[in-house]
């Protein structure tokens, strides 16, 4: 990702930002998992400071700013058809 796509978090009056991270378990997690985290500091530049404890054993995908519900994602339904035959 170039520096110019990147775009900073909205944050509250804290200089705090709540994101949804959307990740795997790694090295080969299968199935996409998702997280609401809040409270994380944001840096000068606005980059969501994600912790250390949080990304350890983790493959990030995409940090979205705020609150998300993920309606649908890559392979759920693959997961959930039956065979037909």
């Amino acid at each position: 990702m170039t520096k110019e796509s990147q775009e900073t978090a909205s944050t509250n009056e804290d200089n705090k930002a709540t994101v949804t991270v959307l990740f795997y378990e790694a090295p080969v997690g299968l199935l996409m998992k998702n997280i609401v985290l809040t409270g994380l500091d944001v840096s000068e530049t606005g980059r969501v400071m994600l912790p250390n404890e949080f990304r350890a054993g983790k493959s990030i995908i995409a940090v979205l700013d705020g609150e998300c519900k993920i309606l649908n994602s890559l392979g759920e339904r693959v997961y959930s058809q039956k065979n037909l035959v």
